[in-house]
C-alpha cells in the first residue's frame, strides 16, 4: 500500500530539518512555497505540517509562519514509558536493551577514549564511593558514568539512542539500589570497568561491563 501523500512530504521536510537545511529556530518556507517544492496541494503541505507539529519538529505560530524546532528525545522518552510501564518486568526488558549497547559501548570506549573521558568517569566513580548510602547521589553518579563511557565511545548515533532512555534507566537503578553494602560492590565493578576502558583493554570491558549488568539483573530478579 502506498503512504499517504502528506507522510511523504512530512518525511522529506524532516530530513531538511535534521541535516540543518532548515535550522532551529528559523521558518519553514511559506506554504504556497512548500507547495511548489513538492508539487503538491496545500491540504497536503498543512496535513505534513501538523504532523511534523505532532513530532515536535516544528511550532505553527499563528502571525508567523512555522518555527523549526531543534529535533528532541522527549518524544521517544514518552513513547519508552508507554512501551515499557513501570513493572519489575519491563524494567528487566530496559535491562536487556543496555546490556546489548553498553557492552558493545564500552568496548569503543576503551579504544577511542580521550583523556578528559577518562577524568570525567574518574570523577564519577569518586561521588560514587563517597555516597553508597544515598540512592540519590550515588543512582546520579552511576547514570553520569556510563554517559561518560557512551561519551568515550565517540558515536553520536549511539549517545542519541541512550539519551531517551535516561529518566526511564534512573528509574531502574532506584528499583535496583539495594544499600551500601551491595553498592559497594558495584562501586568495584565499575572500577573495573573504568580500568579497562583506560588501559585500552576493549575485550576486557565488555566483559566486565557485562559481568556488572549480569549482576544488576540478580539483583532486579531478587525485589
Amino acid at each position: 500500500m502506498r503512504t499517504a501523500l502528506h507522510k511523504d512530504i512530512a518525511a522529506q521536510l524532516s530530513e531538511r530539518i535534521v541535516s540543518g537545511e532548515y535550522p532551529e529556530k528559523s521558518l519553514l518556507p511559506p506554504e504556497r512555497s512548500l507547495c511548489e517544492i513538492f508539487g503538491v496541494s496545500r491540504t497536503v503541505v498543512r496535513e505534513a505540517v501538523k504532523l511534523l507539529e505532532s513530532r515536535g519538529l516544528v511550532s505553527i505560530e499563528h502571525g508567523r509562519g512555522t518555527l523549526v524546532r531543534r529535533p528532541g528525545h522527549e518524544q521517544v522518552s514518552e513513547s519508552l514509558r508507554l512501551v515499557l510501564g513501570h513493572d519489575r518486568h519491563s524494567i528487566a526488558q530496559l535491562l536487556e536493551v543496555r546490556t546489548i549497547l553498553e557492552t558493545g559501548m564500552s568496548a569503543l570506549a576503551a579504544e577511542r577514549r580521550s583523556p578528559g573521558d577518562l577524568e570525567a568517569m574518574r570523577r564519577w566513580l569518586e561521588v560514587m564511593r563517597a555516597k553508597p548510602g544515598e540512592p540519590e547521589g550515588y543512582v546520579e553518579a552511576d547514570l553520569e558514568f556510563h554517559a561518560a563511557i557512551a561519551r568515550a565511545a565517540n558515536n553520536p548515533v549511539l549517545t542519541a539512542m541512550l539519551t531517551p532512555l535516561a529518566d526511564l534507566l534512573r528509574e531502574s537503578r532506584r528499583a535496583t539500589f539495594s544499600g551500601p553494602r551491595v553498592v559497594r560492590v558495584r562501586t568495584a565493578q565499575h572500577e573495573r570497568i573504568f580500568e579497562r576502558i583506560r588501559a585500552g583493554d576493549a575485550r576486557g570491558a565488555r566483559t566486565e561491563m557485562l559481568a556488572h549488568l549480569e549482576d544488576t539483573r540478580k539483583d532486579l530478579e531478587r525485589l
